[in-house]
C-alpha cells in the first residue's frame, strides 16, 4: 500500500498533478477570495508551460544523465563480476487476449545494453528485477517479459534470475539481495541514465559492489532551429521523469528504510 500512496504523491507534485490540483482549488471555490483563485490559476498554467520548454526540460533531466555518465567513468568494469542486474522500466509483458508478445518501451535500451554484456562475459548470471502494480491476471510481470527477450537475444534460459515481484527501486535492490545470496556482491547495474544515481545509491545501501552502466541517454547537445525550442509534449515528460527522480531521492534522504550495512 505504501508503494501505491509513494506513486500518487509523486504524480501529484508532478507539473500535470500540479496543474490538476490547482486548477481544482480555484474551481472548487476552496481558496476562498477571487484574487487568490487568480493566483492558482496563473501559477497552474505558468508551471505547466515552464515544465513543457526543452531548455527546462534537457536541463533538469541532462543533470541526471550526466552524472550517470560521471558515474560509469570512475567505475570501470572489471574482468568478472557476480551478476548483471537489469532494472525494470523497459518493457511491458504480454497482456492476454491483446498482444502474444512483450512489448518494448521507450527505456527498451536497457535489455539491449544488458545483453550486450551477457555476450561479453561480464557475468555468468542476470537478474532480471520488475514486477507490476496491477493485480490483473491477464498481464504479464515484467522480468517474465524480460525473460523471452533474452532467450531470444540468446542468453540461455539457465543463466537468468526472474526477480518479479518488486515494485520499486528499493524493492528491487532488497529482492536482488536475496535472489542472489550473501557471496554475490558485485554488480553490473544497468538502468537509464537518468534513474542511474538512485539506482547505485539504493543498491549500495543494500550491500552491493556496484558498477553503473548506463543505457537509454535521452538529452544529446545538438544545434536546435528556433521552433524545436518551443513548448513540447516530450520536454513536459523529461521534466516530469526528472521531478519524479529528485522526488526519489528526497525519499531516499529521510525514509531510514536502511541501517549501516544495508540492513532494513
Amino acid at each position: 500500500m505504501a508503494a501505491e500512496l509513494t506513486k500518487y504523491a509523486i504524480w501529484l507534485l508532478s507539473p500535470l498533478g500540479l496543474w490538476v490540483a490547482l486548477c481544482v482549488l480555484a474551481y472548487s471555490g476552496v481558496l476562498g477570495r477571487r484574487a487568490w483563485r487568480t493566483r492558482a490559476l496563473i501559477l497552474a498554467h505558468v508551471q505547466l508551460f515552464a515544465f513543457s520548454l526543452p531548455w527546462v526540460g534537457d536541463n533538469l533531466l541532462g543533470s541526471l544523465e550526466e552524472e550517470a555518465r560521471q558515474l560509469e567513468q570512475a567505475r570501470p568494469l572489471p574482468a568478472q563480476l557476480d551478476a548483471i542486474v537489469v532494472l525494470g522500466g523497459g518493457l511491458e509483458g504480454r497482456y492476454e487476449g491483446v498482444r502474444s508478445l512483450p512489448d518494448l518501451e521507450d527505456s527498451g535500451d536497457r535489455l539491449w545494453v544488458a545483453a550486450r554484456l551477457y555476450k561479453q562475459d561480464v557475468a555468468a548470471r542476470m537478474v532480471l528485477s520488475g514486477g507490476q502494480f496491477e493485480a490483473d491476471p491477464r498481464k504479464q510481470a515484467e522480468a517474465i517479459g524480460m525473460t523471452t527477450f533474452f532467450i531470444d537475444m540468446g542468453v540461455p534460459e539457465q543463466a537468468l534470475l526472474v526477480e518479479a515481484n518488486s515494485r520499486t527501486t528499493f524493492e528491487n535492490a532488497l529482492r536482488t539481495r536475496t535472489l542472489l545470496g550473501e557471496q554475490s556482491r558485485q554488480i553490473a547495474l544497468v538502468t537509464s541514465a537518468y534513474h542511474m544515481g538512485r539506482s547505485v545509491a539504493w543498491f549500495e545501501k543494500a550491500g552491493f559492489k556496484v558498477y553503473p552502466v548506463r543505457a537509454d541517454i535521452r538529452v544529446i547537445p545538438d544545434e536546435r532551429k528556433f521552433w524545436e525550442w518551443l513548448p513540447k509534449a516530450r520536454s513536459l515528460d523529461e521534466s516530469t521523469i526528472a521531478i519524479k527522480e529528485y522526488l526519489g531521492r528526497l525519499q531516499l534522504k529521510v525514509s531510514g528504510l536502511y541501517a549501516q550495512g544495508g540492513r532494513p
